[in-house]
């Protein structure tokens, strides 16, 4: 498979490493063992000082601890290695901790002056590094008097290097501009503690900056609870502000804790506020469920009223290959930027005008989840959105990885001087409108130009690009954009829906009527179903990139479904279903007498679905899983047509975390 990991070879995109430069404070808390139930037995935390150059180099002057180390006493560590920011602001930094391991880099993102990233591709170390690194750009720290704005703050900790006492909140921190805090009120959950849900409170805690640009806090014990069940207490933290206010970040010097604050909304929370890109990065554990993770990705909010939302995770779990999750989510912002539990499991606290929030996982999943909005990209003449690279059929955000034979949608300005479609049933051109684009130099496969997007197809061709790495170039009647880089991985999966937005209802048909499946006319048990995809990957045989897909037989089978790569499952996350029900395939590879197409034929299960209930269908792969589409399931009248596994020629919250999770580590290890 092809992916992010090991950089052999490679000339990743460093065009943004301007975005990284000058003085930053970090903190780097990194799982380094795991025990057989792949919860934390070693954990290391760093902090201090990292300064970039703006040309790809960094120097780091810190301190590390570690719980099988030394008894833990602190270590010095000093590093000097290098990193590489692409135009988008995604790219990595070489890990302190392995500065020689090219499997260890830390990927992330840097935006509004701030990096957050994660250890991902660290199979070759069997994937036991699981981390979160979160560094702030610092300047002239405030006095005590003038420290007053109110942050809001999410918190991870696991107490003493390991599990036994993990917790996470979400809090807010109201300075008096006096040394001391207001009643700080703690929100969150505690793996020594019976409770689901834990509400703290600490009264007269203080803060003092030093002349090192640090505020020492110290924390007195919360009301009415001993210290070993306090969740943000138990002594001296230390912690910093960005540069611009807007942000702080803090940890407790002998300990395995770290927390991030955004600066509370000015105005009232409202989900319009929340729109775009976000890039997200988080560490978490789950200790009676799935254990260590950790991600970066990005989360692309709609701003709705129902605050739909699709999110991508490049996940990394211990002795797995890393691989790209996608899902679909609702966040819904209160007037303080406060959420409720999402579809997902976690809870929000927005700030900085809706630029970026903390969130924490609940329901037994501790995590500290950092977002940051991606920068409003502009340029001049034919230019290509950095982040405008998305899945055309399931809106994968640009942080997913792409595949070849993929249909991309592709967004910027200037990109044509025309509109014009290639019709259905034509084979895609390389040359549309005066319209090319290239992958590593390869002709995409045209379906429509437009001056503000295009759709195109990944040449088959670059699946022989051994260093994971794609880049996109168009050229609008001789005129050159910008390159924008992208991950590679062998298939992508991601199904087109009804709203053609990626989420909802799927675009899927009753494989023996050809029927739309409806609310109305729901698919039922034991029939084939019709989905359509992009993202499949190469196929066998082969056709030529852009060409309609065979309408007699042989047909062109996906290459991940040959290889026994491929898995659809039904997941019913109503009170009377069930999950993980797997559906039979009949045909999985391109769509009969289309381009850019593909299609699979599955079964619907035979039982664990509840009539009535939209079911969520799940895609599986080596490398990826997806889950953000849905069918309605109905009763069967009479006997239920059970279709053809053959192709025609012409033709709940929390549960959905835990679920993806442990599904994928049944299935891949």
């Amino acid at each position: 498979m092809f992916c992010a990991a090991g950089l052999y070879g490679q000339t990743p995109d460093s065009s943004g490493n301007g975005l990284l430069k000058g003085s930053f404070r970090f903190r780097h808390i990194a799982v380094q063992v795991v025990d057989t139930s792949y919860n934390p037995s070693d954990i290391s935390g760093v902090y201090g000082t990292i300064t970039f150059d703006g040309a790809g180099n960094y120097t780091l002057s810190g301190t590390m601890l570690d719980n099988l180390l030394t008894n833990g006493l602190p270590q010095a560590l000093n590093v000097t290695a290098t990193y590489a920011i692409g135009s988008s602001g995604s790219g990595y930094i070489v890990n302190p901790l392995y500065p020689s391991d090219f499997n260890a880099l830390i990927y992330g993102n840097v935006s509004q002056g701030v990096f957050a990233g994660s250890s991902t591709e660290s199979y070759g170390d069997g994937n036991t590094l699981n981390d979160i690194f979160v560094a702030i750009p610092v300047g002239t720290a405030p006095s005590n008097a003038g420290f007053t704005a109110s942050y809001q703050t999410g918190l991870l900790d696991f107490t003493g290097g390991g599990t036994t006492a993990i917790m996470n909140a979400l809090f807010q921190l109201v300075p008096d501009g006096k040394g001391g805090f207001g009643t700080i009120t703690l929100n969150g959950q505690a793996s020594n503690q019976t409770a689901a849900t834990l509400n703290q409170s600490v009264k007269g805690a203080t803060y003092n900056f030093g002349t090192d640009g640090s505020a020492t806090l110290t924390i007195p014990t919360p009301t009415g609870v001993t210290s070993a069940r306090a969740m943000f207490a138990n002594g001296t933290k230390t912690m910093f502000v960005s540069a611009d206010g807007n942000f702080i970040l803090g940890w407790t010097p002998g300990g395995y804790d770290i927390f991030f604050g955004v600066k509370t909304l000015a105005v009232a929370g409202t989900n319009s506020l929340s729109t775009g890109l976000y890039f997200t990065t988080a560490l978490e554990d789950s200790p009676f469920g799935f254990g260590t993770d950790s991600f970066y990705g990005g989360t692309n909010m709609t701003g709705n009223a129902n605050g739909d939302a699709i999110v991508h995770e490049r996940l990394n779990l211990p002795l797995l290959n890393s691989y790209d999750f996608g899902t679909d989510d609702q966040v819904t912002l209160n007037s303080d930027g406060s959420t409720s539990v999402d579809l997902n499991g976690y809870q929000y606290l927005f700030g900085v005008g809706g630029k970026a929030f903390v969130a924490i996982g609940t329901n037994g999943i501790y995590s500290l989840m950092v977002g940051m909005h991606a920068a409003a990209f502009s340029g001049s003449g034919v230019y290509l959105n950095p982040i405008g690279v998305v899945n055309a059929a399931s809106s994968q955000p640009a942080t997913a990885s792409i595949a070849p034979g993929e249909l991309l949608s592709l967004y910027g300005t200037g990109l044509a001087s025309t509109t014009l479609v290639t019709q259905g049933g034509q084979v895609f051109p390389t040359q549309l409108g005066g319209v090319t684009v290239t992958i590593n130099g390869i002709p995409c496969p045209i379906y429509y130009v437009t001056p503000g997007a295009l759709a195109v197809a990944v040449p088959y061709a670059v699946a022989s690009n051994q260093t994971g790495l794609a880049n996109i170039q168009v050229t609008n009647n001789g005129v050159k954009s910008n390159v924008v880089q992208m991950y590679l991985t062998d298939a992508a999966p991601g199904s087109f829906s009804q709203k053609a937005n990626g989420i909802g209802l799927a675009a899927a048909n009753h494989a023996l009527t050809g029927q739309l499946i409806t609310a109305a006319n729901p698919a039922v048990s034991g029939e084939y179903i019709s989905l359509y995809l992009t993202g499949l990957g190469t196929v066998t045989p082969t056709v030529a990139d852009g060409a309609l897909g065979p309408a007699t037989l042989p047909l062109s089978y996906s290459d991940v479904y040959n290889a026994g790569n491929l898995s659809v499952s039904f997941n019913d996350y109503g009170p009377n279903g069930s999950t993980g029900n797997a559906g039979t395939i009949g045909y999985a590879g391109l769509a009969p007498t289309l381009a850019g197409l593909y299609q699979i034929n599955v079964q619907v299960p035979l039982s664990g679905l509840a009539p009535g209930d939209n079911v969520y269908v799940a895609f599986d792969t080596d490398a990826a899983h997806v889950n953000q589409i849905q069918i309605p399931y109905g009763i069967p009248t009479g006997v239920a047509p059970a279709g053809t596994a053959a192709v025609s020629a012409t033709g709940q919250a929390i549960k959905r975390t835990q679920i993806a999770r442990l599904r994928a580590q049944a299935q891949k290890r």
